[in-house]
């Protein structure tokens, strides 16, 4: 066992493994829930979940393998190397993208929803081509300091940063805002789930985006919070 005395280590490390198991928590109570209720958008939602959750799969992965091993996560198939790291966060892209596409669709567009998750599900497996076969020119992954979480970057204007701007943009616009102006037009208990879902998605872009422009350090702790209050949201706005 291998403990680092770098409190960036832990920050980095712990807070996203928090976020994995707030995913996880929040994902089976809400496909647990959606049994008992056969509330087949609650377990889309679960799923969701689950696999924003994951997004942060690659820096906890990190943190035990640290811990047990003393290195860094690696790995010489496909001569990824440090790059697995970046495989085990963004690989979730893809399904947590479609999903929560199915979920905006039916819920603002039902008439279009197939349309919507037909595109997004196209451009999701590009996203995910490329962060498989072209990892080494996905992301920017140097060396990583002994006793510290692997710091890694998209290479900005490679097809997967810019596939994943468009993501994020999509579901601010998409999702943050179709759900509040839904909630403008509503009233009672539809306002308040519209309204919640609207914020949850919002803050999730927010801490998304900042989660890759935030150095470790008190703003990290903030956009993890963030994150993590998305999930909480998301999931009351479709509770029952």
């Amino acid at each position: 066992m291998y403990f680092p005395t770098s409190w960036t280590f832990w920050l980095e490390g712990l807070t996203a493994a928090s976020v994995v198991l707030v995913g996880i928590i929040f994902g089976l109570i809400s496909i647990i829930k959606a049994r008992k209720l056969k509330a087949k958008l609650l377990t889309i939602l679960g799923l969701a979940i689950f696999f924003i959750g994951f997004l942060y799969l690659g820096p906890a992965t990190d943190l035990f393998t640290v811990i047990i091993t003393g290195t860094n996560v690696y790995t010489d198939f496909w001569g990824w190397g440090y790059g697995v790291y970046g495989i085990l966060s963004y690989l979730w892209i893809a399904p947590a993208l479609v999903c929560a596409m199915y979920i905006g669709g039916e819920l603002l567009t039902p008439k279009r929803k197939w349309i919507i998750v037909g595109i997004y599900l196209v451009l999701g497996l590009i996203f995910e081509y490329f962060l498989w076969f072209h990892n080494t020119e996905t992301f920017n992954i140097p060396p990583p300091l002994a006793g510290e979480i692997i710091d890694s970057s998209f290479v900005t204007l490679y097809p997967t940063f810019l596939l994943m701007a468009l993501f994020i943009v999509s579901i601010l616009i998409f999702h943050g805002l179709g759900f509040l102006i839904k909630a403008a037009k509503s009233t009672g208990v539809l306002r308040k789930k519209f309204l919640l879902l609207g914020f949850g998605f919002i803050v999730f872009s927010i801490a998304g985006a900042g989660d890759a422009l935030v150095y470790p350090g008190p703003l990290l702790i903030i956009v993890r919070l963030a994150m993590i209050t998305s999930i909480i949201l998301m999931y009351l706005g479709l509770r029952a």
